[in-house]
């Protein structure tokens, strides 16, 4: 099964949302899956008829220069590339690495995914599909959603400015929490991680130079299983351990202002508890 057409019209019967955001971020997610097909329950069942992930990837009738590239890599994984540039040899080296932490198909694996990945973003920008999803989240009793990146997809010239006007109100929202009773301590951190205690003032004036703020929320239950060691399980909370502010200074992801606010309960941080 070739014809791209064909493929959208069975990957249609699958899920008839596929062409909106949530449709193909759900498909290349699926994508990502394949590998574990017993562990993750699939929008798109379609795909686990491999001649459908090829056809997705334009490969499977011979006729694609593509398909030679893979025909290749399937033949000889560890020496693909040997007529290739030196840079190229190099970078064949680090996936022969990678290949032995995750199997000897890994060069390939990702190799099909990238091809499909790429067509789909080809067809979202087609169709000028959102790559911008809606977050819904509930900190503190507070209700609150934002826009934010679908990280498979490509961020549209209207998805920026969709972006960008949200990030006062999410800031504002960052502030009303770390305010509320108890009051939350915030640190502003830096690259190595190194935390420094800052006022919401701090917060409010990193805000002019924003395009993307993004939420996210932290809370472990902890285990002490040695000395100094601790290993934690996720758990829920409506007030978390850490809420986290993560600023985005520019749109190649180069530029990043990072924030954190940590509940005034020690006893949330075993370590540290135990440390004063």
């Amino acid at each position: 099964m070739s014809n791209p057409a064909a493929v959208l019209q069975l990957l249609l019967q699958d899920n008839p949302n596929l062409f909106t955001t949530e449709g193909l971020s759900a498909l290349l997610e699926d994508c990502i899956c394949l590998k574990y097909p017993k562990r993750h329950k699939f929008t798109y069942p379609s795909l686990l008829n491999q001649q459908v992930y090829l056809s997705l990837a334009n490969l499977g009738d011979g006729s694609n220069e593509d398909e030679e590239i893979l025909r290749r890599i399937l033949s000889d994984p560890k020496g693909w590339c040997m007529d290739a540039p030196a840079e190229v040899k190099e970078g064949g080296k680090f996936y022969d690495n990678m290949g032995k932490v995750f199997g000897p198909r890994f060069g390939t694996d990702l190799f099909l995914y990238h091809t499909v990945r790429d067509n789909i973003q080809k067809l979202q920008k087609r169709l000028g599909i959102s790559g911008v999803r809606t977050r819904n989240i509930s900190v503190r009793d507070r209700l609150f959603s934002f826009p934010t990146v679908e990280d498979q997809l490509i961020t549209l010239d209207e998805d920026r400015v969709t972006l960008q006007q949200a990030v006062p109100e999410i800031i504002k929202y960052f502030v009303s929490l770390v305010q509320m009773q108890p009051a939350y301590k915030l640190f502003l951190v830096d690259r190595e991680e190194q935390k420094t205690s800052v006022s919401v003032t701090a917060v409010e004036n990193a805000a002019s130079n924003v395009v993307i703020a993004e939420i996210y929320t932290e809370s472990y239950n902890w285990e002490l299983t040695g000395a100094n060691c601790w290993r934690g399980k996720s758990v829920e909370r409506l007030d978390p351990d850490e809420i986290r502010l993560t600023l985005h200074l520019d749109w190649d992801e180069n530029k990043f202002i990072f924030f954190e606010a940590q509940h005034p309960n020690l006893s949330r941080f075993p370590w540290l508890d135990t440390a004063e």
